[in-house]
Parts: structure tokens; sequence; C-alpha cells
């Protein structure tokens, strides 16, 4: 059986301010997270190092859309590292701390290549397990998408988070409702929409985890 480890890591984590107070909250917002997308996570959202954590993912649809949330939620930037593989250890779902194979592996290489280049910091998700030429594809994707999401202005941004907090990750949806809800006129809705990429990113992203899913399917039949 083939899983999704997760590994990632707080940027310039140095810098930030009452670390235990951030720690902290880091945890209560792990609790919410491990909570919502329980029907996604087989071993929980845990802090490692302090500054780095972890999580074990299905290969589902959702993987990008937790991300977003989780980096919505946490209002600080975080590269990651995502791997597909199997596992060696046993799985405890209350914690992936001591969770180790072939999963992780993949996923500690794909956030080294981060590190070692990430586009002028514009690259955040890196993936490693799948082999050419779907890894290649998928990590193209993953670096425009990026690149569109690096470039929005904070109304833009403001907007894309109004999305997350209603579930809605799919370029298709009800915008006048949610204007009305944002106390927006439809058309300025429709103007940070496409002024950003907004539905662009959300069908790439959306795209990546439908076809993350399928290859997982086909691999495993």
């Amino acid at each position: 059986m083939k899983y999704i480890a997760v590994v990632s890591d707080l940027i310039h984590s140095r810098q930030i301010e009452e670390r235990l107070k951030v720690q902290e909250r880091i945890k209560v917002i792990f609790q919410q997270m491990n909570k919502k997308y329980k029907e996604l996570i087989i071993s929980r959202l845990t802090l490692t190092l302090g500054d780095e954590f972890q999580v074990i993912l299905k290969p589902q649809v959702e993987i990008f859309q937790f991300l977003d949330d989780l980096e919505y939620r946490m209002e600080l930037p975080f590269r990651t590292g995502i791997g597909y593989g199997t596992l060696l250890t046993e799985i405890d779902p209350k914690m992936s701390v001591g969770a180790d194979g072939e999963a992780f592996w993949h996923a500690r290489e794909a956030i080294e290549k981060l590190r070692e280049k990430d586009w002028n910091g514009r690259s955040k998700v890196f993936f490693r397990g799948l082999g050419s030429p779907e890894e290649e594809m998928l990590n193209t994707l993953l670096l425009l998408s990026d690149t569109i999401k690096d470039q929005w202005t904070s109304l833009q941004r403001e907007t894309f988070h109004e999305l997350l907090k209603r579930g809605i990750y799919q370029e298709n949806f009800e915008q006048k409702s949610l204007a009305r809800e944002m106390g927006i006129s439809q058309s300025s809705l429709s103007k940070r929409l496409s002024g950003g990429g907004i539905k662009m990113y959300l069908h790439a992203r959306h795209t990546l985890g439908s076809s993350l899913e399928v290859w997982h399917a086909r691999t495993e039949s």
C-alpha cells in the first residue's frame, strides 16, 4: 500500500518572535486541521523539530486544498516536500513522528530539492515518488500555480481565503451568492478572480489532486 508523506518546514523560522507562543498556536491549528480533514489524514499533523512538521495522507484529490487551508490558518510561510510510496514502520494514527519508509524518503528528497532551488522564493511545494514523466508534469504545474499565488495582491489573497473558508476549491462555483456573502458586487468579485488568476490556480491544483488520485488507483489495481 502506498501513501502520501508530507514534510514541511517554516521559512525564516529564526526570525519568528515569541517562538513558544507561535508553536502553541500551531498545535491548536493542527488539532483543527486533524479534525476537519479526518477522512484524508492517516496519521495526524505533528510538530517534529520545532520548525518542522509532517503528516501522512491518503492519495486523494483534497491534498492541495489541505495544504492551502493549512497555510491560510498558520499565516506563516512554509515549504513542503510531498513523497509518494510505501511505509516501513507501523502507522500510528495519533502522530506521524517516527514514521519512515519510501514515502518519507521521497518527501525529504523533495524538500531538499526546494532548499536548493525555489525559483526566487516562488516555489513552495515539490513532489517525488511517481517517476517520469508524471512527476515532471506535476512539479511543473505546481511551480506555475505557485507563481500565480506569489503574485496575488492582498485583496486577491483575501478573496482566495474567503473561498477556502467556504470549502470552495474548484474553478466552478456560484459567484453571485459568494459576492453577496462577502458584501461586494459580483463585478468586483469577478475582477479579483480574473486579475489574480484565482480560477486558473484552483483549476491547476484541483487537476493535480485528481490526477494523483487516478495514478494511485492505477498503481494499486
